[in-house]
Order: structure tokens, then C-alpha cells, then sequence
């Protein structure tokens, strides 16, 4: 009976608490100036308002990849269809396009259903710190749309050129379109000993030898990663070390750093 009486004792106090407690107001982020935050590999979901636009921003890092994109779940051609185009800044008054942006769209395409024309770019950012994104609605009706920032760098933990040993890197182009795959080849200290920029046909592959870039044959050991503009997935690769005379190799698979669809608001 005591906690029968408590009860809506409780019930009211919670009430007046959440009554008192003054709510924050939170400007919208239909100006470069109030762009929400995303976290990448965050996918965010929005109304956006006829003919408008709205305005996100995004820690990233030099020299590594990332791929954004927005697109309309719900709304159909019969409702009005859908129709986003998707703009990078490099600063908070997106006047600047951001250095490294690059507006190609690659399959999984956002575009190509009928009422639906979406949009996808890629960056491999020249400065490591925040990007602005924009996100512009051509249609004159209000709709709901998904917007996320996915990191798509790969990375490698190892190889090895010390005696005989040679290591290659194997690249293959998950996608149909050419792509081009920018190699970052690490000592073990962390310091970049070798790069390299390699054209990828659609569907195509290439091998790269990391003893031959820069000083990373003297370097004996490294890591390496991999950045390109395209979709999530859009390239796979691994490094062989080999050691012909000795008969022996090793593989070592390049991973993505975070999954997509691990966060979600």
C-alpha cells in the first residue's frame, strides 16, 4: 500500500521537474553557420523544407578518403519525387569548395529510379579539420531525407622488404567506373616512406611494389593504407610479401577503419 501511495507522488514530481527545467532551443541548419555535426559513418535523418537547402559539418584527415551522400527513403514520383545535390566547403561560410572534392558519382548509384535523383562526392581532403556540407533540395515540396559521411580509406598493418623479400600490393576496382587509388606506404616509426597514384579501370586490378616507392625498401618494414574516391567498398586490396629464393610469402588484407550503418540518429 505504501508504494501504491508513493506512486503518483512521484508521478507529479517527475511532472514539475520536467515542467521547470527550461528547454534548449536549437537553431535548424538552414545556414552554413549553424551546421549540425555529423560523426562519420553516422547516417542522419531530416526534413528538409521545399527548394532549401540544409547544412552539415565533418572532422576528417588528410589524405585519407570519404564518400557523402544524401538520398530520399521515402519520398516516390508520385509524391513529388526527389531531387538533392550535395556540395563540400572548406569553410563556415561555404564559399570555398573544400580542396580535394571530387563531384564523381559512382555505382551504387543515387540516381537512375524514376523520382529519384539523389547525390553522391567523394573527397581526399589536403587539409586535415572540419568540411561543410550542403545539402540543396531542387523540388518545391518538403521530404525527408538520409544524409551520412562514410571514411572509405583501407588500411594494411604489414610488410616486409628486408633480404630478398618483395612486397606487393594487389588492387582490385570493385566498381564500373575507373577509379584512381592513392598509396601511402608507412615506415614502422609512422613516418611515409613511398606514395603512389595508380589509375584503376572499372572491374580492374593492379599490383603495386612497395620496394620500389620512395625509401620503403630501405625502410625493411611499414603498414600502408589506401584512399580513392568512390563508394563504401568500392576497392579491395591486400599485400603480398614474397620471397622467391626462399619459397615462402605471407598475406596482409587491407580493412576499412570503421563499418557504415554503425551509427544512426
Amino acid at each position: 500500500m505504501k508504494v501504491r501511495r508513493a506512486l503518483p507522488t512521484l508521478i507529479a514530481t517527475c511532472a514539475t521537474i520536467c515542467i521547470l527545467m527550461p528547454s534548449v532551443a536549437h537553431a535548424a541548419n538552414t545556414t552554413c553557420a549553424n551546421a549540425d555535426f555529423l560523426f562519420i559513418n553516422e547516417r542522419a535523418q531530416y526534413g528538409i523544407d521545399a527548394s532549401s537547402n540544409l547544412y552539415f559539418k565533418a572532422n576528417v584527415v588528410a589524405g585519407r578518403s570519404y564518400a557523402v551522400m544524401a538520398w530520399g527513403p521515402f519520398q516516390d514520383a508520385g509524391e513529388g519525387g526527389v531531387s538533392l545535390g550535395v556540395d563540400l566547403f572548406s569553410d563556415n561560410t561555404c564559399t570555398g569548395t573544400a580542396g580535394g572534392m571530387n563531384a564523381t558519382d559512382y555505382e551504387p548509384f543515387l540516381f537512375g529510379i524514376i523520382g529519384h535523383s539523389a547525390d553522391h562526392d567523394n573527397i581526399i581532403p589536403t587539409a586535415t579539420g572540419p568540411i561543410y556540407i550542403r545539402v540543396n533540395n531542387s523540388i518545391a515540396s518538403a521530404y525527408t531525407i538520409h544524409v551520412v559521411i562514410v571514411e572509405t580509406t583501407i588500411f594494411s598493418p604489414w610488410w616486409f622488404t628486408g633480404g630478398t623479400n618483395q612486397a606487393y600490393v594487389e588492387v582490385r576496382n570493385n566498381m564500373n567506373s575507373p577509379t584512381t587509388v592513392e598509396l601511402t606506404a608507412y615506415q614502422a616509426n609512422g613516418a611515409v616512406c613511398g606514395t603512389s597514384s595508380t589509375v584503376i579501370s572499372g572491374n580492374g586490378n593492379a599490383a603495386i611494389l612497395i620496394n620500389s616507392l620512395g625509401t620503403c625498401a630501405a625502410a625493411l618494414s611499414g603498414s600502408a593504407q589506401i584512399a580513392f574516391p568512390g563508394t563504401p567498398g568500392g576497392v579491395v586490396a591486400n599485400i603480398t610479401t614474397i620471397n622467391v629464393p626462399q619459397g615462402t610469402s605471407f598475406d596482409s588484407p587491407f580493412s576499412p577503419r570503421m563499418v557504415w550503418g554503425g551509427f544512426s540518429r
